[in-house]
C-alpha cells in the first residue's frame, strides 16, 4: 500500500505542482486548500508525511502542526515558509515540525526532503512497535538497537519473530546481553502482558532445577514439606527465559523436551498431568551444537529449541555502537549515583573504542560505573579508570589534555569514520554506507548534518 501525503496549502498551483511530484513518486496525494480543511482529513485519515504552508488566514501551518502534535507526535510535518517567517519555522522544529524549507525552492529539493521525512516516519513507526512498558524500558539499553550492521540485521530477525510461538536460541559470548534480548522478545510479543520467567540453569542442582522447572508434590524429596507449582505452571500465557541452557543435565533435558513437544509437564513425585500454556526462550555462552556432537547435550531438544537461532555479536565486533553504549550507561549510572557528568576526555572515549573487551558490554558497563563514581569536577579523565585491565591498541591519545563534551566528541569520531569510510571506498557512498552499517540515507543525513557534501 503506498505511503500517504497530505498537502496543505491555500494556492491550488502549489497544490498543484506538488501534487505530480509526489504521485511520480509513487505515493497516495491529499491535498487541502485551508488548514482547517486539512485538519478535518487528518482526524479522518491516518497520514505519513504532512507538508503545509505556514502562512494560511483560517488556520496556520503553526497552528496546524499544534492541533497534530495533541494528539500524535510520529507524524512528520514539513513546513513551507517564505523569507519573512523564517523565526516561525525556527518556532516551529521547536514544536515538532521535521524541518521547514523556504520558497522558492527546487522540486528536487522538496522531493528529497519529502522522502527523508517518511524515512524518519518509518523508523519512527518501526520504534513504536517494539516499544516497551515503560519499567521495563527503562531495563533495556540501545544496545539492543545499535547502528552496526550486525545488530541491524538481528533486529530485524527479532521483529520478524517476536510474535510467533516458536522457540527461540539466543547465543552469545558471556556479557553480551542475552537476558535482555529475551526480554525484548517478550515485551515484543502478543504475550508481553503475561509472565516473563527467568531460571539460571547451571546455578541450581539438578533436583532443584527439576523442582523449578516442573514444581513437585509434597513428600518428592527431602525438604519438599509443600507442594509446589513450577515456572512452566507458574508462566502460563507468558514466557520462560532459561538461561544457559546448555547446563541442564540429561534426564531433566528428556522432560524438558516432553513439555515442548506435549505442552505438558508432570510435577516431581507426581502422577498429574499438567497443561502449558508457554513461549520457550533459551540462551547459552557455549556451542550447543558442539554438545550435541558431544553427547552432553540432547539433539532431539537442539532442534526444539533452535527454530529460532540467534547469534548475539560480541562486542569487539560492533565497535560503532560504543558511543551510544558509552551515552546510555553515563546517563544510567549519574541517575543512579545523583551524579552529574559534562565532560569526557577524548583520550578516555579512544581507549574505549580500542579495548579488546573481553567481557564485553557487561565490562563496559562495569568501567563506566567506576568512572561516574570517581569522576571529580563532572570530567571522566583516566585517572577515573585506571586499574580496571583496559589493555588500548593505541594510547598515543592520552597526550590530549583538553575536556570536550561527550556530544562533539561523538559528532568528531562519527566525521572521522565517515571520512575515512568515503577515502576506502573511492567515494562510492553506497560502499561507504556499507562499510559503517547503516544506510545510504542515514549516511547522506549525517553528512548533511556534519557538512561533509
Amino acid at each position: 500500500m503506498p505511503e500517504k501525503i497530505l498537502i496543505v496549502d491555500d494556492e491550488p498551483e502549489m497544490l498543484q505542482v506538488l501534487g505530480r511530484l509526489f504521485k511520480r513518486k509513487g505515493y497516495e496525494v491529499h491535498s487541502a486548500e485551508c488548514g482547517e480543511d486539512a485538519w478535518r482529513r487528518i482526524e479522518q485519515t491516518m497520514f505519513d508525511l504532512i507538508i503545509s504552508d505556514m502562512a494560511m488566514e483560517d488556520l496556520s501551518g503553526l497552528e496546524l502542526l499544534k492541533r497534530l502534535r495533541s494528539v500524535d507526535d510520529t507524524t512528520p510535518f514539513i513546513v513551507i515558509t517564505g523569507v519573512g517567517t523564517i523565526e516561525s519555522a525556527v518556532q516551529a522544529i521547536q514544536m515538532g515540525a521535521f524541518h521547514y524549507i523556504t520558497k522558492p525552492f527546487r522540486n528536487k529539493d522538496i522531493e528529497i526532503l519529502g522522502e527523508r521525512a517518511l524515512e524518519y516516519g518509518r523508523l519512527r513507526r518501526k520504534f513504536e512497535k517494539f516499544s516497551l512498558p515503560h519499567a521495563e524500558e527503562e531495563k533495556l539499553p540501545r544496545m539492543l538497537t545499535g547502528t552496526s550492521r550486525s545488530m541491524q540485521d538481528l533486529m530485524r530477525t527479532v521483529e520478524k519473530v517476536s510474535d510467533s510461538l516458536a522457540p527461540v536460541l539466543i547465543q552469545g559470548e558471556t556479557g553480551t546481553g542475552k537476558s535482555l534480548l529475551a526480554e525484548k522478545i517478550h515485551y515484543s510479543s502478543s504475550r508481553r502482558n503475561k509472565p516473563f520467567l527467568t531460571i539460571d540453569c547451571g546455578a541450581l542442582t539438578e533436583t532443584l532445577l527439576e523442582s523449578e522447572l516442573f514444581g513437585h508434590v509434597r513428600g518428592a524429596f527431602t525438604g519438599a514439606l509443600r507442594a509446589k507449582r513450577g515456572l512452566l505452571e507458574e508462566a502460563q500465557g507468558g514466557t520462560v527465559f532459561l538461561d544457559e541452557i546448555c547446563e541442564i543435565r540429561p534426564p531433566t533435558q528428556v522432560k524438558l523436551l516432553r513439555a515442548i513437544q506435549e505442552g505438558e509437564i508432570k510435577p516431581v513425585g507426581g502422577n498429574q498431568i499438567v497443561n502449558i500454556d508457554v513461549r520457550f526462550i533459551s540462551a547459552t555462552s557455549r556451542d550447543l551444537e558442539a554438545e550435541v556432537v558431544k553427547g552432553t547435550f540432547r539433539e532431539e531438544l537442539y532442534y526444539r529449541l533452535a527454530v529460532v537461532p540467534l547469534c548475539l555479536p560480541p562486542l569487539r565486533e560492533r565497535r560503532e555502537d560504543i558511543p551510544l553504549l558509552v551515552e546510555h550507561f553515563l546517563k544510567k549510572f549519574c541517575k543512579k549515583y545523583k551524579k552529574k557528568i559534562s565532560y569526557i576526555r577524548p583520550e578516555v572515549l579512544h581507549m574505549l573504542h580500542n579495548s579488546p573487551w573481553k567481557g564485553n558490554i557487561r565490562e563496559l558497563a562495569n568501567i563506566l560505573e567506576r568512572g561516574v563514581l570517581l569522576a571529580e569536577n563532572e570530567v571522566i579523565t583516566m585517572n577515573c579508570i585506571l586499574g580496571a585491565n583496559l589493555r588500548a591498541r593505541d594510547a598515543s591519545s592520552r597526550e590530549h589534555k583538553v575536556a570536550l563534551p561527550l556530544k562533539q566528541v561523538v559528532e568528531e569520531a562519527e566525521k572521522r569514520a565517515i571520512l575515512q569510510a568515503l577515502k576506502s571506498s573511492n567515494d562510492n557512498r553506497s560502499k561507504a554506507a556499507q562499510l559503517l552499517g547503516i544506510s545510504r540515507r542515514a549516511l547522506y543525513d549525517k553528512m548533511a548534518a556534519y557538512d561533509l557534501d
